[in-house]
């Protein structure tokens, strides 16, 4: 295939043109993330290397920011030096298989980021390291913590000059929110950032996450709709041989979302308290409890399961404690609030 004339150029001169002013050349032709790509793995003016690595990030070319990862870690630098740092974390937490993550990864990713000399006027690396923030209390269910770096980035994209660079942060800016209003149990919120973000997407990966989370989303309205991001979801996985995505989609989100609709003819799962759950929806108290019993300890979810089968109003209440005092996640603190209301009628 003969490459593009914009790419060509770019390569052939001396004195590298910015990367935003390239991206507004490509943006919207077919070839867009292959040409950006080329050109990101080219550049060796140091802006353009840190607009590189969120531009590959934020898409999804996990191997080629690996790539370019190695290329600046020692840059003389130190805001790429530290940038590369930051994104080597991002890269690790995206590519680790989810049967290698370990209870403590998200706080050992956290404490190497704030491990990190930052100077004031670093506003890319402070953006950096307060998303690292994010993703670590995300994967950590510690929701409540993410809004004090949602408003700390909101306050540092202001000083983005690089228009690229600040259209690509706030699209993770956006993500974050969509996620936090979700918890918050901000239903209408959250859907405007889910949905625009599927529109300005050009990640699959990023789609199918999004998908994900706005089934999970109608799990109190709509059984259909719900569905149907699940399965727009688990087809996109399947179409990417996305195993991660495809393992997550198939044993939790499903069984869990087909398990409260008490839908469950033909759902399956290979995680233990699912199939608690899935027990439960289809009659069998005793199979749940029994499954659970040898549980060490009990998530709020999987306490809930467990109130449910025994009609346990007290279970119920601490699980709804839990999901609230825990992971300040209100969203789902709805789940066992419903089932002790319906044990009251």
């Amino acid at each position: 295939m003969k490459r593009n004339q914009i790419v060509s150029d770019f390569l052939a001169n001396d004195t590298e043109m910015p990367l935003h002013v390239i991206y507004q050349q490509l943006r919207g032709q077919c070839h867009e993330l292959k040409d950006m790509t080329e050109i990101c793995l080219a550049t060796e003016n140091e802006e353009n290397q840190r607009t590189a690595m969120e531009y590959l990030y934020v898409n999804g070319l996990y191997d080629e920011l690996k790539v370019m990862i190695d290329k600046i870690k020692y840059a003389t630098n130190d805001v790429n030096r530290k940038s590369a740092r930051i994104y080597q974390i991002m890269y690790e937490r995206k590519t680790i298989a989810a049967t290698q993550l370990k209870p403590d990864t998200p706080s050992k990713y956290i404490k190497a980021v704030n491990r990190l000399k930052i100077n004031e006027e670093d506003i890319t690396v402070r953006i950096l390291k307060d998303l690292v923030h994010i993703y670590g209390y995300f994967d950590m269910h510690q929701y409540g913590k993410i809004g004090t770096f949602n408003e700390s980035i909101k306050r540092l994209l202001i000083q983005v000059k690089d228009p690229l660079l600040y259209e690509l942060f706030e699209s993770r800016l956006n993500e974050a929110l969509f996620i936090y209003h979700w918890k918050r149990n901000e239903l209408i919120l959250s859907r405007k950032y889910g949905y625009q973000l599927l529109k300005e997407a050009n990640n699959p990966r990023k789609q199918i996450d999004i998908h994900n989370i706005l089934a999970q989303g109608y799990l109190f309205d709509s059984y259909e709709q719900a569905m149907h991001h699940m399965s727009v979801a688990i087809e996109m996985a399947e179409q990417l041989s996305y195993e991660r995505a495809t393992y997550g989609l198939k044993n939790y989100t499903l069984p869990f979302i087909s398990a409260y609709y008490k839908k469950t003819e033909g759902i399956t799962s290979l995680d233990l308290a699912e199939q608690a759950h899935i027990a439960f929806a289809e009659g069998n108290n005793e199979t749940c409890i029994e499954i659970l019993a040898d549980f060490e300890q009990l998530t709020p979810f999987q306490q809930y399961y467990l109130g449910q089968a025994k009609q346990d109003k007290y279970l119920l209440r601490t699980a709804y404690q839990r999901f609230i005092e825990e992971r300040d996640d209100y969203f789902y603190a709805r789940l066992p609030l419903e089932a002790l209301n319906a044990l009251d009628q």
